[in-house]
């Protein structure tokens, strides 16, 4: 019931800070610079998200697992380095990782 309420109250939170940064200071409003800053803010969070999740699978793996969710991931950033498109690199991440689980099920 902790969890629950946290997880409300933290989306809650989340959403408010959203919403106040969208309609009190607009992007449009921002210097420049932080402009610039801002294209990159999604990508860092996808990679980050992505990063914790490996690491929390690498720990528990096997030396076999660990060279395939390693090999995946690097050829997974390797599309999406050369496509430059999120929707690729994450439709190839999902196929990735629903082929892994059914293969090693």
């Amino acid at each position: 019931m902790t969890a629950l309420l946290s997880m409300l109250i933290l989306g809650a939170v989340s959403w408010v800070f959203r919403i106040a940064f969208i309609t009190l200071l607009p992007a449009e409003r921002l210097p420049t610079r932080f402009q610039t800053a801002l294209d990159h803010l999604a990508p860092a969070v996808l990679a980050s998200i992505v990063a914790v999740e490996l690491v929390t699978l690498l720990r528990g793996a096997s030396p076999t697992q660990a060279t395939a969710l390693l090999a995946a991931a690097a050829i997974i950033t390797a599309v999406a380095y050369q496509t430059r498109n999120v929707t690729i690199a994450c439709a190839l991440g999902v196929f990735t990782v629903l082929a892994l689980h059914y293969l090693t099920a």
